[in-house]
Formats: structure tokens, sequence, C-alpha cells
């Protein structure tokens, strides 16, 4: 009976410690250019689509991951996003898959997927992002690697009951920003 419980203290000790290696968590600051922005809204019973005028967005977000096998990885994502076409303020909770070329600290290629929230009710309802993205380690320390990412982006905004973003007297529908960007970030 010693010897089982003694091997079963061990295992655990080597699950423990195996599991927390699996564990890591980055932060990135995030810079993206829309190159096409969509506004879908009704006057007079017309649905009508326009293009805006292109403006950058900035943002920020932090995840935590688990790396299920050695070249991939599960996340769960936080992040904040100020949408300066509009002046939209974004908050986001998601999640992302990232598939590592080699190990968990070199190249990555990641999809993501987020739900948008927003506090301002006058502005947007809810929406949805997706990117898709690749990433590259510029440093690496025992400690942390500074990645620089490109990616592809889709943000959708649900407008409905929101304040009119171009004519003042026109129904907002929805805006849809699709577009390419930068980032850099830290995994630690």
């Amino acid at each position: 009976m010693k010897k089982l419980i003694l091997i079963t203290i061990v295992s655990l000790l080597y699950i423990n410690s195996y599991s927390q290696e699996k564990w890591f968590s980055s932060a990135s600051v995030d810079f993206t250019v829309p190159n096409n922005i969509d506004y879908l809204y009704r006057f007079e019973g017309l649905s009508t689509t326009i293009s805006l005028d292109s403006k950058p967005s900035i943002g920020g977000q932090y995840s935590i991951n688990y790396l299920v096998f050695k070249k991939l990885s599960v996340g769960a994502l936080a992040g904040i996003q100020n949408q300066f076409g509009g002046g939209f303020v974004i908050f986001r909770v998601g999640g992302n898959l990232k598939y590592y070329f080699v190990d968990d600290d070199n190249v990555f290629a990641y999809v993501r997927y987020a739900g948008n929230l927003s506090f301002n009710k006058d502005k947007f309802k809810n929406g949805d992002n997706a990117r898709l993205g690749i990433g590259f380690p510029v440093l690496k320390t025992d400690k942390f690697n500074l990645n620089l990412n490109v990616y592809g982006d889709i943000n959708s905004l649900n407008l409905e009951d929101a304040e009119p973003l171009i004519f003042g007297n026109e129904t907002p529908v929805s805006v849809l920003f699709k577009g390419f960007g930068i980032s850099l970030g830290i995994k630690f």
C-alpha cells in the first residue's frame, strides 16, 4: 500500500510539472488598416451599401494558451480595439488556435474568432471578429519570445438601433471591416 501511495504521489508531481510547461500566455498590440469598409443601412424602405473611408484601428489583446500537442495550442483571449472609422471602441472575448511549424518557440500560423462586445449600445450592439495570421519570433530568451505577427482581419458590427453614421436620417444595419494588420506580441 505504501508503494502505491508513493507511486501515486510521484506520478501526480510529474504530471503537474509537465502540465505547467504546457500553459503559456501572450499579449500583443495590433495595428490594422482596413482596405474595405462596407456600411449597410436602410433609407425609406430601401437597403443600400456604401463604402466608407478607410481609417486604421489600434488594439491590444491577452490570451492564455494550452499546448495540446507539440505543434498545436488552443487558447482563450480578451482584448480591446479602437476602430477610428466610426469611433467604435470594441471589447472582445474569444478563442484562438495556433499551429507551430517546428515547436512552440518558432514560427506559427493562427486562426482566431472573437465576439465583439459594446458597452455603448448607441454605437453598436455586438458583432464578430475573425483573424488568420502568421507569427515570427524576432527575439527569443529563456523567459519570453517577442513575436511579429501579420494577419488578415474581418470585423463585423451589428448597428441595429444604433446612431446613424453618415447622413443622420438613415437606419443603420451593419458595418463590415476587411483589412490587414501587423502586431507585436510577447509570449511568456
